[in-house]
């Protein structure tokens, strides 16, 4: 009786949970169904008369397929770079033993508990100074920078899961260490990988800040800018916004559906190898 109440308690939870946490998206949608005249005369409830002309005129303001191709180039640009470069740094801290190497991996860490804020203004000088403004190269070191922490840390409790005994075999039969690296350390590391590369993907097309910082008034900006570009300065419509949003948050969603198990299995790794 106990182990019922036990059960359904936690389930009556869990569906809370999934509401709060669900609600803003179906808002958004509900909200970029609506005209103006309709949202106006009802915000918080079900659109009467369905119209799409927020979609529409999401598309000729926004130039989506610019702005997409920008997004699709800067997040993988800066996705894989953080990825390549977490692969080394967590492969030299936890296998081949280098001098000051946990000193190298608590710096990288401590990283994680900066915010952002702090050193925007020093990263735009720097892009500024190696003449990086505007450009896709600016956007994608920036990524690679703020993901390389959360990357190399992922990447580092799951390499030292891994036997080094497997590591010492392979160097005695005369594997190198980029041998060892690309050829055995990656196949065996795919479910971090994969893990991290989601979380990080997520994160970097949904950020705001950075594009607007290295960017600025640059028609390479990202499709997140663009929807905050939506917003006037006198005239707001949420309706168009919301469109905007959903736009913008399509390819996420996408993503984070299809690899929701990669996510899981990866975070999970390190812990029951």
């Amino acid at each position: 009786m106990l182990r019922s109440i036990v059960k359904w308690l936690v389930t009556f939870i869990l569906v809370v949970v999934a509401v709060v946490a669900l609600y803003p998206l179906v808002f958004t949608v509900l909200n970029s169904l609506k005209t103006r005249t309709g949202y106006a005369q009802n915000p918080l409830g079900l659109p009467l008369d369905i119209s799409f002309e927020n979609y529409a005129e999401t598309f000729v303001r926004m130039d989506v397929p610019r702005l997409l191709l920008n997004s699709i180039i800067t997040t993988g640009g800066g996705l894989l770079l953080s990825t390549v470069a977490a692969l080394f740094i967590a492969y030299a801290v936890t296998k081949l033993r280098i001098k000051g190497g946990n000193l190298i991996f608590l710096f990288i860490i401590a990283m994680l508990v900066i915010p952002s804020q702090v050193v925007i203004y020093p990263l735009y000088e720097t892009i500024l100074d190696l003449g990086l403004g505007g450009t896709y190269q600016g956007l994608i070191f920036s990524y690679a920078a703020f993901g390389l922490p959360i990357s190399t840390y992922m990447l580092a409790a799951f390499f030292r899961a891994i036997p080094d005994e497997l590591i010492e075999a392979a160097r005695i039969d005369g594997a190198g260490e980029l041998r060892i690296l690309f050829q055995l350390m990656l196949p065996i590391s795919t479910p971090a990988i994969a893990a991290l590369s989601i979380l990080n993907f997520v994160w970097m097309w949904n950020d705001l800040l950075l594009p607007l910082v290295i960017m600025g008034g640059s028609d390479k900006t990202t499709l997140m800018v663009g929807v905050a570009l939506l917003s006037g300065q006198y005239d707001v419509s949420i309706p168009l916004i919301s469109a905007g949003l959903i736009v913008a948050l399509l390819p996420v969603m996408i993503v984070y559906l299809l690899f929701q198990r990669q996510i899981l299995s990866g975070a999970l790794a390190g812990a029951v190898k």
